[in-house]
């Protein structure tokens, strides 16, 4: 008990003389630099900070140049560490993203992106021993020396190298120079591929023939060559707009140089540290010439980045449309009601007129079957008229052979009556037969003629169907005193056609031919003719029949009307079946005066590809 008892005492008393030393030292700390912040006068805590840099050319490129910079910050700062971690552009915004690093070193386009998103604070400008030191980033479009481009527009839609869509002078500030030369900057680099860091592998890749051209940072052609990387006179810049007092070769405006900021890791206190570090580091010192400058500046204005950025319409803060489009309805909800009440009704007005108009297409549908119904039973009707028409030349037609026959048949039998041989009598056989095979002809030529069917079409010879159609008004061409002559220009070629639907177009053409030709006829003598042409070409057969009659007593239009007719006893279909027929084998069928008197009937068929 006497030993806790005592431990507890000496434990109080070690307690209070530590608050008194602190009081001591805080109020020492108040009376030397007028400041409230307590410090521990003997040994003080490293503070330890962790700087960003974006590595362009690879991690020991990035080291060499930026080192010496952070030695020199953590000699100006006492109790402080500087620790280098080079980055790519992915790893250096993930990083300010998760705030892992307490200052950053990059590029001007990065820099824009970053601080339009992050909480940073720029800190200072590099200047450049270039120019006017702070006006330095851009692009350089290069291409072999051995090559034919001279100019930026040569190598739209070649094999372009370049660092990566987000690198601002390893590609955007090219672009945007593209674009500002009016050509569409997707077509320019349509066949671009994005190699990374570090950049020199790309110039190594153009140099090899991979590429024709590669979009590179102001300087880093001049900084290899300096380095002994490449050979003198390899490369070439495109364009090149570079300012007198430029030391490099550039294809596009010049932007502000890399800057450093603080992220939100660290105290303002220790950033103006830094700050005063930077402003303080001599032109002529290791560190400046480590980073190709010549010290460091307070922080320029970015507003050209800005620019560049909307003018890519890439820019951070810019909001995609429908984003936009939720600010403005949040802002006008009492318009935005009106509109998607107008945009409702509009909506059930289009389902309306859908409905409707389904169902009229459904009507106008059943419609159109009943009239090809109507239009093949008038088909018929008409095939049916021109039957009864031709009655008298078929009844011709059928008589030769029957009459034939009956001749062959009682010169066989007189032959056998007189004790022939049976080898006499198998010529009259034969005879028969043949005129037996004639009349079944004829009989199924009517029978199709008169008989309703589906339009099928199959290979037709327009030579053979004008012989057969010839054949059927044979006779009453003869009764009539009509001659008709044919002639066949080309070479002949079978169409894929409805045979009946044609023959019908034939039948009528040629007995309203006929017609015109007695018509004329009736007030002055005439030799009655009707001429038949077909002319066959690379795509199309076009057959002409002429007649030397009255010649057209209405407009070709009027004719071709359903139920016009200029016959006494017409019924006005022949013709308006004759034009169907045509136009559905995508034909066209006309009609016109001949020369120097008469009607000129024109079909046009399409041929089938050879």
């Amino acid at each position: 008990m006497g030993n806790v008892l005592i431990q507890t005492v000496i434990a109080a008393l070690l307690l209070v003389m530590t608050q008194v030393h602190a009081s001591n030292t805080i109020d020492n700390a108040i009376n030397k630099n007028g400041a409230s912040e307590a410090r521990v006068d003997t040994k003080q805590a490293i503070t330890t900070v962790d700087v960003g840099v974006l590595a362009t050319r690879g991690v020991f490129e990035a080291k060499q140049r930026w080192q010496p910079t952070l030695l020199w910050l953590q000699s100006q700062i006492p109790n402080s560490e500087f620790r280098l971690h080079p980055y790519t552009l992915a790893e250096m915004e993930t990083a300010v993203k998760q705030q892992s690093v307490d200052v950053v070193v990059t590029n001007p386009g990065q820099a824009v992106r970053l601080g339009r998103q992050y909480p940073l604070s720029w800190l200072a400008t590099l200047n450049s021993k270039l120019g006017d030191g702070t006006h330095v980033i851009g692009s350089a479009l290069i291409v072999r020396a051995d090559s034919h481009y001279q100019h930026l527009v040569d190598v739209s839609s070649e094999k372009i190298a370049a660092v990566a869509s987000n690198a601002f002078g390893g590609y955007l500030t090219m672009q945007l120079a593209v674009q500002n030369k009016g050509i569409n900057p997707t077509a320019f680099f349509a066949d671009v591929s994005f190699l990374g860091f570090p950049i020199d592998a790309i110039i190594y890749q153009l140099r090899d023939g991979y590429f024709d051209a590669a979009v590179v940072p102001v300087c880093q052609l001049e900084s290899m060559l300096e380095e002994g990387l490449i050979q003198p006179g390899v490369f070439r810049v495109l364009d090149d707009i570079s300012p007198d007092n430029f030391a490099c070769a550039l294809s596009t405006e010049l932007y502000p140089n890399w800057s450093i900021a603080k992220t939100s890791a660290i105290s303002a206190k220790l950033a103006k540290k830094i700050t005063r570090a930077l402003l303080a580091l001599p032109s002529d010192h290791a560190a400046s010439i480590a980073a190709y400058s010549m010290g460091w500046t307070p922080p320029i204005s970015q507003l050209s980045v800005d620019q560049l950025y909307r003018d890519l319409d890439m820019h951070p803060l810019q909001r995609p449309w429908w984003q936009e489009a939720a600010v403005w309805i949040k802002k006008n909800q009492q318009w935005a009601w009106v509109v998607f009440l107008f945009v409702l009704l509009l909506s059930v007005y289009h389902l309306m007129l859908e409905y409707r108009f389904s169902r009229s297409e459904r009507k106008l549908k059943a419609t159109l079957n009943r009239l090809k119904e109507k239009n093949a039973m008038l088909e018929h009707a008409q095939r049916v008229a021109i039957v009864g028409e031709l009655g008298s030349s078929l009844a011709h037609e059928i008589n030769q052979p029957l009459a034939a026959i009956l001749n062959y048949s009682q010169g066989g039998l007189l032959r056998i009556h007189k004790g022939a041989d049976a080898s006499a009598v198998v010529p009259a056989l034969e005879k028969i037969q043949q005129q037996v095979k004639r009349a079944d002809g004829i009989v199924q030529r009517l029978r199709t003629l008169i008989n309703k069917r589906a339009v099928a079409k199959s290979s037709c010879d327009m030579q053979v169907l004008l012989t057969d159609t010839l054949e059927l008004l044979e006779y009453d061409f003869q009764q009539k005193n009509i001659t008709v002559s044919r002639t066949c220009s080309g070479n002949a070629v079978a169409l894929n056609a409805d045979i009946v639907g044609l023959q019908q177009v034939l039948l009528n053409v040629l007995n309203n031919a006929a017609d015109a030709c007695l018509l004329r006829e009736a007030s002055a003598p005439i030799n009655a003719n009707i001429r038949i042409a077909s002319q066959y070409t690379d795509d199309r057969l076009i057959l002409t029949i002429t007649d030397n009659g009255i010649g057209l007593t209405a407009t070709s239009e009027e004719l071709q009307n359903v139920f016009f007719t200029t016959k006494k006893d017409g019924l006005g279909l022949g013709l308006a079946i004759c034009r169907d027929v045509i136009e559905a084998h995508h034909g066209q069928f006309s009609l016109a005066p001949a020369d120097p008197v008469g009607c000129r009937v024109s079909i046009h068929l399409p041929l089938p590809p050879q």
